[in-house]
């Protein structure tokens, strides 16, 4: 199986919270990248070394797949889930990345979701496009949106049946990949919750001139 950087870093943002700025606030502010995103206060951000420590959990169909997931991971601009970590069982998470368009500039968000699906076909149990990408608005901009169900598989025999949401923001030569998940059955978590956090999000827009 021939792995991108592109589908490891999709889905290395799909899975577990990663690192974030110091900021220990319930808003989040990079003035850098002009992104504002409001961290409910329940909820908690995730360190870069429980990050690792997440992946290196994940149990996926492919080895190779797995290998290149973690030569490719980024830390997110920000990330944060609702339970304190360590959690025993999915925990709901929100995080966003930056990456630049490179020989992508100019591809519809929708078209970039599309290049990685079929590798998350590839890797995970019971994988199936609930939402497939549909245009949606972002802060404002115009952007795309999917939805996939599919099975974590840990290595101690426990699963747990997760809902990953993927938005794909454009941003100039970048683009901001924002990535949720949680429990397909919502036990720990709700979808509800996303859509809040989401609709906190404030992303200066570029000037085109």
């Amino acid at each position: 199986m021939r792995i991108t950087g592109w589908g490891a870093v999709i889905l290395m943002l799909l899975l577990w919270a990663g690192t974030i700025s110091a900021d220990s606030g319930d808003v989040f502010h990079n003035p850098t990248v002009g992104l504002t995103v409001t961290k409910p206060s329940g909820w908690h951000y995730v360190t870069a070394a429980r990050n690792r420590e997440n992946i290196d959990q994940i149990h996926l169909t492919d080895k190779e797949f797995h290998a290149a997931m973690k030569e490719y991971a980024q830390a997110p601009l920000v990330a944060m889930a609702k339970h304190p970590e360590p959690f025993d069982d999915l925990n709901p998470s929100f995080k966003v990345n930056l990456k630049p368009f490179g020989q992508l500039k100019g591809t519809p968000p929708g078209r970039i979701i599309r290049l990685v699906v079929p590798q998350f076909e590839n890797v995970f149990k019971d994988f199936e496009m609930v939402q497939p990408p549909t245009e949606v608005t972002v802060s404002g901009i115009e952007s795309a949106y999917a939805r996939m169900d599919y099975t974590m598989e840990l290595p101690d025999g426990r699963s747990f049946p997760t809902t990953s949401g993927l938005w794909i923001v454009p941003h100039g030569d970048y683009f901001f990949m924002i990535g949720a998940g949680t429990r397909q059955d919502e036990a720990t978590g709700s979808r509800a919750e996303i859509q809040e956090i989401l609709k906190t999000l404030d992303i200066e827009r570029i000037s085109t001139d």
